[in-house]
């Protein structure tokens, strides 16, 4: 019997630190140029959401339509920002009051009030599955 008990208390030990993934493929429209390229970034928690990305991908562009794959990322909720950032400096540049001017767009296409959507409203959820979501570029 100890031995049937030690087979169990390993079994479960081996499983608790198995984490589901899945992919989470984000195609984004609207883009006008092939100048630059997309910036993607992905967060997990609200509080690090447009400071702390935890994964970031870019992808070159192209009039029309691209998609990117982030790979393994655990079941889970997350919220996804982008950025068509033509000029290839690497950052959303914005006018003198601070709104953006170049293309860019959040999950759930969600639109903030005088700023950045939050957290919430831009939440999806990724099932073991994987999912696939658009973003319109503004």
């Amino acid at each position: 019997m100890k031995p049937f008990i030690q087979c169990i208390v390993v079994a479960v030990l081996v499983t608790a630190g198995l984490v589901q993934a899945a992919d989470l493929t984000v195609q984004v429209a609207g883009l006008k140029n092939a100048n630059g390229k997309v910036m993607l970034a992905v967060y997990g928690r609200a509080e690090e959401f447009l400071k702390q990305p935890m994964r970031v991908t870019a992808v070159d562009a192209q009039p029309g339509k691209v998609q990117l794959i982030l790979r393994d990322l655990p079941v889970g909720d997350y919220a996804v920002s982008i950025f068509h950032d033509e000029n290839g400096n690497g950052e959303l540049d914005t006018n003198a009051a601070g709104m953006p001017i170049e293309p860019y767009g959040f999950s759930n296409d969600a639109a903030g009030n005088y700023g950045p959507p939050s957290f919430k409203q831009s939440v999806l959820h990724l099932p073991a599955a994987g999912s696939t979501v658009t973003i319109n570029l503004r």
